[in-house]
């Protein structure tokens, strides 16, 4: 994952219908902060990066189905008992849908965990609403809406 030119993880294993506590995810990617690379590459990230564990959710949600902000809270505290049980630092949490509900988008923006960045995408407005964090609004950065 990279961002505006400057790197975020290097993602080594991918999971579709990933279940977490009785909650099941579109997709989850892992990997870590340590690049893998050619020697001098290598060789700067070992001695100026850190190792830290990161972890990517991908949730589309139903548009025939009532997500509430109570699914929400039950996401992100599969997400965070994932985080705590995989020694995870960090983890991006994405969530698509069309046109969602106003009572979830002012969830993911009032979330202000700083170990969790999430974004929520509206497809049908081509909107992109983040927590407020660091990494919500690092994740915010990284989604890219084709034009209609």
């Amino acid at each position: 994952m990279g961002g505006r030119g400057r790197f975020v993880a290097d993602f080594n294993e991918s999971f579709r219908q990933f279940r977490v506590r009785g909650v099941e995810f579109d997709a989850m990617i892992r990997g870590s902060t340590r690049v893998k690379g050619f020697l001098l590459s290598r060789v700067f990230s070992y001695l100026v990066n850190p190792n830290y564990q990161v972890a990517t959710f991908i949730l589309s949600i139903d548009p025939k189905k009532v997500f509430r902000k109570e699914d929400y809270g039950r996401y992100v505290a599969a997400i965070k008992s994932f985080m705590k049980r995989e020694e995870i630092k960090w983890t991006w949490l994405y969530i698509t849908g069309q046109e969602p509900r106003p009572e979830i988008k002012q969830a993911v923006e009032r979330t202000t965990d700083t170990s969790t960045g999430v974004a929520l995408v509206d497809l049908q407005n081509g909107e992109v609403f983040h927590s407020d964090s660091y990494l919500g609004r690092q994740a915010a950065r990284y989604v890219r809406i084709p034009k209609r």
